[in-house]
């Protein structure tokens, strides 16, 4: 079973307050309030580590904010590949109340120092033991030189490292065409990797497009609570429906199926791409029907 290690560029501070109801322009006063970390990598550790599945978080904590998002990642037992030099992490607030859509206010970027991102490949070039390296979220000012570094690294990195992507924005491209085992994402990502007219395509033809432009056998791209896709190999592409649950909160349910996959087809033998994904469809769908992030019984 090889370890994951998950990277996060884009630390989150996140407090949820949770009110009986809000109105905009006045004074609100929650009932209840909690701390916790967010960005797609620490949430697909978090459900690893339900899982079972060995892995460790690389983020980059720093600021303020940053000694509390380390205390909590201790406490929820995550693992972590931490890196604080000149870094900031980004706060977020998170408003629930009855009858009321859930909703997110996110601050600006985190920010993350060439030092720190240098001394992150260190530690990664270090690790002796093949492991997947699994990209998660965007790369925020991934044109900027100082992620040169890193952006090496991968491209030269030893066959001891299986890279998954469940990548978005700028970097999506880029990081398709670095040969993945895997790409995982929603279907307004898909055409973040085509053109003009291309994008008006159905999902099976783009799926069977990437496959063959990005050289990668394995994608799954899911649409919220509508249909996931699943392509593995020269195959047709391949549909079907979740579960249909009453929705609580969507946060997190598709870095639940990031993590689910990378479990399936890694640490566990018998699991077809398609297999995977339904499983990973059903937790992701008891978990949207809970306020919390994998917080549901396997």
């Amino acid at each position: 079973m090889p370890r994951t290690v998950t990277f996060t560029a884009n630390l989150l501070a996140e407090t949820t307050y949770e009110f009986s109801r809000w109105t905009e322009g006045k004074t609100q006063r929650a009932k209840t309030e909690f701390f916790q970390v967010g960005g797609k990598g620490i949430n697909v550790s978090k459900m690893l580590n339900k899982l079972g599945a060995d892995n460790q978080a690389l983020c980059f904590p720093g600021g303020d904010f940053g000694p509390a998002c380390e205390r909590w990642l201790a406490e929820q037992e995550i693992e972590t590949m931490a890196f604080h030099e000149g870094c900031v992490a980004r706060s977020g607030s998170v408003i629930r109340s009855g009858g009321q859509d859930e909703t997110t206010f996110l601050g600006v970027d985190s920010v993350v120092s060439e030092d720190a991102i240098r001394e992150a490949v260190a530690e990664l070039d270090a690790i002796e033991e093949p492991f997947v390296f699994a990209v998660c979220g965007s790369v925020q000012g991934w044109e900027n030189p100082i992620w040169d570094c890193f952006r090496d690294w991968v491209e030269d990195r030893g066959e001891d490292v299986t890279l998954v992507v469940d990548n978005y924005g700028a970097s999506l491209p880029w990081f398709a065409r670095q040969m993945p085992e895997l790409v995982k994402f929603n279907r307004d990502e898909l055409e973040l990797l085509f053109e003009g007219t291309e994008r008006k395509l159905k999902t099976p033809t783009l799926l069977k497009k990437a496959r063959t432009r990005f050289s990668c056998d394995r994608w799954v791209v899911t649409n919220g609570a509508e249909t996931i896709w699943v392509l593995d190999g020269e195959g047709e592409a391949v549909s079907f429906e979740p579960e249909k649950v009453k929705c609580v909160s969507p946060v997190g349910c598709g870095d639940i199926v990031f993590a689910t996959l990378i479990d399936c087809l890694y640490n566990r033998s018998g699991y077809s791409l398609l297999e995977a994904a339904r499983l990973a469809s059903d937790y992701a769908s008891r978990s949207a029907a809970m306020p919390g992030i994998a917080e549901f019984d396997l």
